[in-house]
């Protein structure tokens, strides 16, 4: 019998690129609780440039544009 899929639950965190200020989405694990933070890089939609991020859990999609 196939072992159903557990569909990951994430969190939307809104990220401004620090070279051209542009606002983006990537999506963070939802774990729950209280995680140290950790330094992430980033590449820019709009500007292409990488950029770092400190953020509580690992990026798991994105980034994308908010819409």
């Amino acid at each position: 019998m196939p072992q159903a899929q557990m569909k990951e639950s994430y969190v939307g965190v809104t990220v401004s690129c620090s070279h051209c200020k542009q606002e983006q989405v990537v999506h963070l694990r939802d774990r729950g609780g209280f995680w140290s933070t950790a330094h992430q890089r980033i590449e820019c939609l709009k500007c292409k440039q990488v950029f770092e991020v400190k953020l509580p859990d690992a990026i798991v999609a994105g980034p994308f544009f908010p819409w």
